[in-house]
C-alpha cells in the first residue's frame, strides 16, 4: 500500500477497496479486475483507490495476501483436526479441505491457476505449502515413528506440491473442480504417502 489508513473512515474506506476487488475476482478474475470498475462498486472515486494502491499489481497483492492469511489459518487448523485419522481419512481431510476453500474463493483460485502471482506472492505460497507438509512430516514422526530428517521434509513437501498441482488441474477441468481428477489427486497421494511409511530409509 502506498500508505496505512490511520483514521476510521480512512479504513473502511479501504476493507470497502479490498471486498469489491474481491467480488470482482470472484465473478469475473484476473482480467475483470480494474481500477476504475473497483473504485465503482466500492462506491469510491478513482482517485481514492489510487491514493492507497499505486495500481493493479499493488491491489492484486492487497488481496491475495488476505485471501493466503486465511487459507493458510483454515489449513493449519485442518491438519491438527486430522492428526488422528487413519491415512485415507486424513488425506480426504486435508484435500477436501483445499477444495472447499478453492470453491469459497474462485477469484484467488483463478490468481494461482493463471500464475498471476508476483514473486513476493509466490514466495508467501510457498511457505503456507511447506507449513501444510510441516503438519503432515509431524504427523508421520509423532504418529507413525518415523525418523524426523531433511529427507522426510522434502518427501512431505513432494507429497503436497503434488496434491496441489493435482488440484489446480482438476479446478482448470471444472470450476467446481472435476470429481475424477480429485479423486486421483487423492488415490496418488494415499499410495505416495504410504510408500513412505513402508520406506526404511525413513525409519533410520
Amino acid at each position: 500500500m502506498r500508505k496505512a489508513p490511520q483514521q476510521a473512515r480512512s479504513k473502511a474506506r479501504v476493507e470497502a477497496i479490498l471486498t469489491a476487488a474481491r467480488q470482482i475476482l470472484d465473478a469475473g478474475g484476473f482480467e475483470a479486475l480494474t481500477i476504475r470498475r473497483v473504485a465503482d462498486e466500492a462506491g469510491v472515486p478513482t482517485g481514492t483507490v489510487y491514493q492507497f494502491f499505486e495500481d493493479k499489481s499493488a491491489l492484486l497483492t492487497a488481496v491475495v495476501r488476505q485471501y493466503m492469511e486465511g487459507s493458510s489459518a483454515a489449513m493449519a487448523a485442518l491438519v491438527d483436526q486430522a492428526s488422528t485419522a487413519p491415512w485415507p481419512e486424513l488425506v480426504d481431510s486435508v484435500l477436501d479441505g483445499y477444495v472447499e476453500l478453492y470453491r469459497r474463493n474462485p477469484g484467488y483460485l483463478s490468481i494461482r491457476i493463471g500464475r498471476h502471482l508476483t514473486p513476493e506472492l509466490l514466495a508467501t505460497d510457498a511457505a503456507n505449502n511447506d507449513a501444510v507438509a510441516d503438519g503432515v512430516r509431524h504427523i508421520l514422526v509423532t504418529r507413525e515413528g518415523l525418523t524426523d530428517s531433511p529427507a522426510l521434509t522434502t518427501a512431505c513437501r513432494a507429497g503436497v506440491y503434488a496434491a496441489e498441482a493435482l488440484l489446480h488441474l482438476a479446478f482448470r477441468t471444472d470450476p467446481e473442480g472435476d470429481p475424477t481428477t480429485l479423486a486421483e489427486a487423492k488415490r496418488v497421494v494415499t499410495l505416495y504417502l504410504t510408500d513412505v511409511l513402508a520406506d526404511p530409509r525413513y525409519r533410520s
